[in-house]
């Protein structure tokens, strides 16, 4: 798998609402790539994401799915 791929795919589980869980907040998520550097992530890439995380939240935010209720 592409590793900034992954590095997209966890940032997006952890801010994303899902019925068993909470969004996490960006600055909670980011926290987590970057403690995760270098172990689980490739260490020269989390930067880069870092410098694109404008362009990732807006598309995230154009694509995103409505909030799950709670019924």
């Amino acid at each position: 798998m592409d590793h900034f791929y992954l590095l997209d795919l966890v940032f997006d589980a952890l801010t994303s609402e899902r019925p068993y869980k909470k969004a996490w907040s960006v600055e909670d998520a980011i926290k987590v790539l970057e403690e995760e550097s270098g172990k689980h992530f490739d260490p020269s890439l989390v930067p880069l994401f870092k410098e694109i995380l404008p362009q990732v939240l807006e598309i995230k935010e154009r694509f995103c799915e409505p909030e799950i209720s709670e019924d």
